[in-house]
């Protein structure tokens, strides 16, 4: 898919290719991609942004903009340990828990639109660890980078 605009207005857009190859769906402009960790980057990238711009830092915790949110992520944990993955906080989607390769979670991450609606998803689960004490892959921490990149700049 390619689509150029400028200044909101659009210059050219086209899909091409497959959405779906199996069933011969076409691409179209209203595709959307399931690119799962690929978007860590996109995060990453918008949280960095925020501190060059100084509406972040490495040490914000994100208690300071969650609020009464998600309670069982501790007051320590901070921007720089979610994007480490060094925060410690549960996961809905947990890396380390003993399943099988063949096992495959789908549920309502795979359908909700909008960061805030992930609330739900990412509350309830306990600290696996201390912030700061070592590294443990999480999706979560990702999307609570997200929820702050947008309560920080006002975009969301």
């Amino acid at each position: 898919m390619v689509w150029i605009d400028q200044a909101g207005q659009v210059e050219f857009a086209k899909a091409y290719g497959l959405a779906n190859r199996t069933y011969r769906i076409p691409n179209t402009l209203d595709t959307r991609f399931g690119i799962a960790s690929g978007s860590k980057g996109f995060t990453a990238l918008a949280v960095l942004s925020l501190i060059g711009d100084g509406a972040l830092e490495l040490d914000t915790t994100a208690r300071s903009l969650l609020g009464k949110d998600l309670p069982l992520i501790a007051d320590d944990v901070t921007v720089e340990h979610l994007l480490t993955h060094t925060s410690g906080i549960g996961d809905y989607l947990d890396e380390e828990a003993d399943t099988k390769i063949t096992d495959y979670v789908v549920g309502a991450a795979h359908e909700l639109t909008t960061t805030e609606a992930f609330l739900p998803l990412l509350d309830g689960h306990p600290a696996k660890f201390g912030a700061g004490e070592r590294f443990g892959y999480c999706n979560g921490g990702f999307v609570v980078l997200a929820l702050l990149a947008e309560r920080a700049s006002g975009i969301g």
